[in-house]
């Protein structure tokens, strides 16, 4: 597969975000799919990917990415992005935990890297800062 078949198929998945349906990024993800993430329980395979990223949908309705820079060598793709919503729903903890909406907005930047072959990701691996994210929601105390 091309480079630009490959961005495309990394894309998918903040193209189903925006869109606020992740069922929209289903073609591009290969049978054998498998993700991990920040809080995640170990490598997720898709239907696990979707409860994960859809918790967080759920705690901000409406979130958009944007994708901020894209780098690509082979069947490897890099996307930087920022992440902006305003936390409306709770939020399920990796611990069971249910964090209560705070309503405050929140902005964080990361990264993913996806493995492609033959137009489908079959390896995903996010990175955010959690502690951002939670001091951004006022759950820790100030440093």
């Amino acid at each position: 597969m091309s480079e630009q078949e490959n961005i495309k198929a990394s894309m998918s998945f903040f193209e189903a975000w925006n869109s606020g349906d992740l069922n929209k990024a289903d073609p591009y993800n290969a049978d054998n799919f498998m993700g991990e993430a920040p809080g995640g329980a170990g490598p997720m395979n898709n239907e696990q990917n979707k409860m994960y990223n859809q918790n967080f949908m759920t705690a901000f309705p409406g979130s958009k990415f944007e994708v901020l820079l894209t780098v690509v060598q082979g069947e490897y793709i890099v996307n930087n992005w920022r992440a902006s919503g305003k936390n409306t729903g709770p939020l399920h903890s990796p611990s069971g935990a249910v964090i209560p909406p705070t309503g405050k907005m929140v902005n964080l930047v990361g990264s993913t890297t996806y493995q492609v072959k033959n137009g489908k990701v079959v390896r995903s691996w996010a990175f955010f800062d959690m502690t951002s994210l939670l001091g951004q929601l006022g759950l820790l105390p100030p440093m």
